[in-house]
């Protein structure tokens, strides 16, 4: 096993090296790597949005990073006290809840909270893009600067974009399969047309955290669905056909409608994601679980 993560570790360091867009998966690799990989090619700036960071390697890194003349800015929705003025706290009643990182190399985005939780002991994906810079540079200056959220194509922001109505559209257009992954689910409207599409056919399966048993929507029975109550299921991704939708955004009325969450609809990566969703779906705590 350690032999297997060893590789792993490398294959990510390389590909992150060479700038290429890649997903990763805690399920297969520890994501700390990957992101202090990720922070070290900041040239002139780096800029970070996050529920939470507190993760010391993370840190240390970008410490290092302000120290070396790096314009550092990071907007959180909790407090990191040892990255002091760097850091401005989102106090409106939504919640600052997108995770990405954006420097001169490329956007790192997805799931995953700064902290070992989020890229280690939890299972989260994140994505490297090398391209989409100027788009996530232009909507983390309007946060910083004047609190305003602004279009990020081809990207979807709650707050900016209908991100529910998209959501459902594409729901409603499925034609062979629903699968989701997801830490919190509380939208009647997604479950609601679950249910129908079930009705019509469509192969449908849920995972999700064991957050569900709070959930309003348990009280309703409901067929193929898998509660991992650990580690945390931190994911948010959904596949319908061969689209993939993922994110920082849970399927509750605030995650897509209020909070501040960015959201991602591809056909890239669809094959990575539907075996991560296999491995999910055959998961046994008692054998697999994450050692933290």
């Amino acid at each position: 096993m350690k032999i297997n993560k060893l590789i792993a570790l490398v294959f990510v360091i390389v590909l992150t090296s060479l700038g290429i867009s890649q997903v990763y998966f805690t399920e297969f690799v520890d994501l700390t790597n990957v992101v202090i990989e990720f922070l070290r090619k900041s040239e002139t700036f780096l800029y970070i949005s996050s529920y939470s960071l507190d993760k010391e390697e993370i840190i240390t890194e970008i410490l290092r990073l302000y120290e070396s003349g790096i314009d550092v800015k990071i907007l959180l929705e909790n407090p990191s006290p040892k990255l002091g003025d760097l850091i401005k706290i989102d106090r409106e009643k939504s919640l600052h809840h997108a995770k990405f990182i954006v420097n001169d190399s490329g956007v790192l985005f997805g799931s995953a909270n700064f902290t070992e939780s989020g890229l280690k002991t939890g299972f989260n994906d994140v994505i490297i893009f090398s391209d989409y810079i100027d788009q996530f540079k232009n909507l983390f200056l309007n946060l910083w600067e004047e609190g305003k959220v602004v279009d990020c194509k081809p990207f979807l922001v709650v707050g900016y974009d209908d991100v529910e109505e998209k959501i459902l559209e594409h729901l409603y257009n499925a034609k062979n399969r629903i699968y989701l992954s997801v830490f919190a689910f509380t939208n009647e409207k997604i479950f609601a047309l679950l249910k129908y599409k079930e009705s019509k056919g469509l192969d449908i399966k849920i995972i999700t955290d064991s957050w569900f048993y709070s959930s309003k929507l348990n009280k309703y029975p409901i067929r193929n669905i898998k509660i991992i109550d650990k580690p945390m299921l931190h994911h948010k991704f959904m596949i319908i056909d061969n689209k993939v939708i993922l994110g920082s955004a849970n399927f509750t009325l605030n995650g897509l409608n209020k909070n501040f969450e960015m959201v991602y609809i591809t056909q890239d990566y669809l094959e990575d994601y539907l075996e991560v969703f296999d491995f999910l779906w055959g998961y046994n705590c008692e054998d697999d679980c994450l050692k933290n």
